[in-house]
């Protein structure tokens, strides 16, 4: 009996201490899943105005500056 309650306590501890990395793992996992979308768009959004380069840039900045916002988060 001893036993099962210190395996269960130890078990207990043991998610209360990785609990927290395994959130912040999950957190930068959706941040770069985001900016792998964000990427995604931008590239298609040059490829469809790559015969006008100042269109280009007009059309797909605002890909960039999501990008640099989620940068500095």
């Amino acid at each position: 009996m001893r036993t099962l309650v210190i395996v269960g306590l130890c078990i207990a501890m043991n998610g209360c201490f990785w609990g927290p990395y395994w959130d912040l793992l999950r957190a930068k996992c959706v941040i770069v899943q985001e900016q792998a979308a964000i990427i995604k768009l931008y590239r298609g959004c040059l490829e469809k105005n790559q015969d006008d380069p100042v269109k280009a840039k007009s059309q797909c900045e605002h890909y960039t500056q999501s990008l640099q916002a989620i940068a500095g988060i």
